[in-house]
């Protein structure tokens, strides 16, 4: 619930497909209310099981998936009863449908509340944050001793995302940056293998490690989603995010407040998108994929998984890119075109026919350069 006057939303869309694995926090469906359009994050990691088709609209409060720990399971779509919980004299005392949205919002567990919370009749919204004014201001004091951050440990809810940067060279620059624009993101912590980094700070970001020291720092919660900073290199690009995958810590996107992404696209993760981008309607973007300033997807194209773009890459309609494929400078496309995975595009190709995986594409420099004198 967004807003008070509204009973309804409808499901958009799924970001994530059935049965795919999804982190906590990650965007799994995009909802609209009167008023706005949001996204709904996982409150779990887990594999996603959809009971609501798209386009559904659905009462606030009713179950439109599930999360499971395992791929195969099955479960069916349960009804949305009144909510019951046990307190301390036995009895049931139940749960306002505002109060137990705010309590699920805030990631407290029903079934203590009414253990913790004392009274009779229903527990209301207004109690559930006198709850939570009242434990933040016990764990502001320092009397639980896994609180890290007296704000953000303590106040979890809408916190902006924080950020571990994999790579403090000059691709985090550029992050840092666009970062810096941003309302929802801030970057936390850097990761470098240079040692001579270790230590220092970049924009007063500290350089807190390297590699190895990533999974240690996600278990401390100094970060909740990571982006890989370096652009030249796409093996490596690629093999921290499965590196990452396979360890459950989730990647983020980091989108320049200049760019603009059209209604209707599709975004993986672990992307970066700088200044000045174009993401048109309806677009796909895969995963890890990295776009330097001012390159332009346009309308129903679609793109793969961790391909890298220099400034000023324009593509018509209806392109398809494979993965792994790394564009210089100045590329245009022509409509409908296919490029092949793994394949490099140089910097100032006009492309006008398809291109097989893992080619090479470059034009002939023609220039002269002589002396004024």
């Amino acid at each position: 619930m967004l807003n008070v006057n509204d009973d309804v939303v409808t499901l958009i869309r799924w970001v994530k497909p059935e049965g795919s694995f999804v982190h906590k926090g990650e965007p799994i469906a995009v909802l609209e209310t009167t008023k706005a359009t949001f996204e709904l994050e996982s409150e779990h990691a887990g594999y996603l099981r959809a009971f609501v088709a798209e386009g559904i609209t659905v009462g606030v409060g009713e179950f439109l998936g599930a999360i499971c720990e395992t791929a195969d399971e099955q479960p069916q779509r349960p009804t949305a009863p009144a909510v019951a919980v046990a307190v301390s004299s036995g009895l049931p005392r139940k749960v306002t449908k505002k109060a137990e949205i705010a309590a699920r919002k805030a990631g407290l567990d029903l079934g203590k509340l009414a253990l913790e919370i004392p009274g009779e009749g229903a527990i209301t919204e207004s109690e559930i944050q006198a709850y939570l004014t009242h434990s933040g201001a016990r764990k502001s004091a320092g009397s639980s001793a896994d609180v890290r951050d007296v704000v953000d440990d303590v106040y979890p809810a809408n916190r902006q995302q924080r950020l571990l940067l994999i790579g403090g060279g000059l691709g985090a620059v550029q992050l840092l940056d666009s970062l810096s624009r941003v309302e929802n993101q801030r970057a936390t912590v850097i990761v470098d293998d240079n040692p001579e980094l270790h230590g220092k700070t970049l924009m007063g970001v500290p350089v807190l490690g390297g590699l190895a020291d990533i999974e240690a720092m996600f278990a401390q919660k100094l970060f909740d989603a990571a982006v890989v900073s370096v652009g030249s290199n796409i093996g490596f690009r690629q093999r921290m995010f499965e590196k990452l995958t396979q360890l459950h810590i989730p990647m983020g996107n980091v989108i320049d407040p200049s760019a603009r992404v059209q209604r209707n696209a599709v975004l993986g993760t672990g992307n970066v998108i700088l200044a000045y981008c174009h993401i048109g309607s309806c677009a796909v973007i895969g995963n890890g994929n990295l776009l330097s300033s001012f390159v332009d997807i346009e309308h129903h194209c679609s793109l793969g998984d961790f391909c890298t773009f220099g400034p000023g890459v324009m593509m018509s309609a209806l392109v398809k890119i494979g993965n792994g494929v790394k564009f210089g400078t100045g590329v245009f496309i022509e409509p409908k075109i296919t490029i092949g995975s793994n394949s490099i595009i140089g910097s100032g190709v006009i492309l006008v026919g398809n291109i097989p995986d893992n080619s090479i594409v470059k034009t002939a420099m023609n220039y002269t350069v002589r002396s004024r004198s």
